[in-house]
């Protein structure tokens, strides 16, 4: 019995490590709430991707209209019509990019109002995709997988030995994101 809490205690402080959250976290979720931690998590998440993704527009397209005005001089067709030409597809990129977050934002206005948390039970599936070029690695409770960033923390879930481990995943909605996973209650420190 104690190999076997060993194993869930070492599988369970990975998981925290993993996806961010605490004890307390998770006794919110248990719930079927969010933590006043994990909200403040997802707006400062999708605040600092907003950010990240306005400079890179800029970045690429203060590069790109560099390239732009100097194409045009060395070619001596640089005018108005070329500039509006640019300045009108850069609108264009910048308002589907402005459609793009907004409807994130209404996504994270939403969990955060509602504020409610799902359990996912099952067995924890860690596999990985590979395409031409890239591997994807995958967090998969039940049939909801999660990517896993990371590549250490992959390493970590796997050296954890939690592959065919039962659990419980705490998942927000509308925006559907891992809070937190339960392995307590499978060895016998069970739920309130």
């Amino acid at each position: 019995m104690h190999m076997a809490e060993d194993a869930g205690s070492k599988g369970q402080a990975a998981l925290e490590t993993v996806f961010g959250f605490s004890q307390d976290d998770l006794a919110v979720n248990r719930l079927g709430e969010l933590s006043a931690t994990q909200k403040d998590q997802i707006a400062r998440a999708h605040y600092a991707n907003s950010r990240f993704a306005w400079i890179a527009f800029l970045i690429v397209f203060g590069v790109a209209f560099f390239g732009f005005c100097a194409d045009m001089l060395r070619r001596d067709t640089f005018g108005a019509r070329a500039l509006a030409a640019y300045a009108g597809v850069t609108m264009l990129f910048a308002l589907i990019l402005w459609g793009f977050i907004l409807y994130h934002r209404h996504q994270m206005k939403r969990t955060l109002r509602d504020g409610r948390t799902f359990p996912v039970k099952g067995k924890i599936r860690l596999y990985t995709k590979r395409s031409e070029k890239l591997v994807h690695r995958y967090f998969c409770i039940g049939d909801h997988p999660f990517q896993v960033e990371r590549y250490d923390h992959f390493v970590l879930l796997q050296e954890s030995g939690l592959a065919g481990q039962e659990a419980i995943m705490y998942v927000s909605t509308p925006r559907k994101a891992v809070q937190s996973v339960d392995m307590a209650s499978y060895f016998g420190r069970g739920q309130s």
